[in-house]
């Protein structure tokens, strides 16, 4: 064996271990993410919990969830756009909420402000079906 053929396995060796220290901590810093995400989406706070002002919201019918929960965030009613909208996805609200205007407060819980744009849909389900 000569040096280069030394030097070139060392370096390649290097390289190697570079490239599993940044994958562990890629994989490290999306974890810890997934998790808090995870955990938000069941375990919700308020944006604040000792504002108790009222913020009035006007959702309308072309208003994806996404775009709902980036006007939220820009109110300050909710701190994370993202974890908003996954929190509908999972929420029993899943694609009911109604246009309309909302008084809403950075008290609530995202699962409430989720629950007040819902209640008129949740209301009409209810009349239907007491009309069966």
């Amino acid at each position: 064996m000569n040096a280069r053929s030394v030097a070139l396995g060392l370096l390649d060796t290097l390289f190697k271990v570079l490239l599993v220290v940044v994958a562990i901590m890629i994989i490290s810093k999306y974890a810890s993410v997934a998790y808090k995400y995870g955990y938000n989406i069941y375990n919700q706070t308020p944006a604040s919990q000792y504002d108790t002002r009222t913020v009035t919201v006007s959702i309308t019918d072309s208003m994806s969830v996404m775009d709902i929960a980036e006007l939220l965030e820009n109110r300050r009613l909710v701190d994370d756009k993202y974890l908003f909208w996954l929190q509908e996805r999972f929420s029993e609200y899943h694609g009911m909420i109604a246009p309309g205007t909302y008084e809403l407060s950075p008290s609530q819980t995202p699962d409430e402000i989720i629950g007040v744009m819902c209640a008129s849909n949740i209301e009409a389900q209810e009349a239907k079906e007491s009309d069966k």
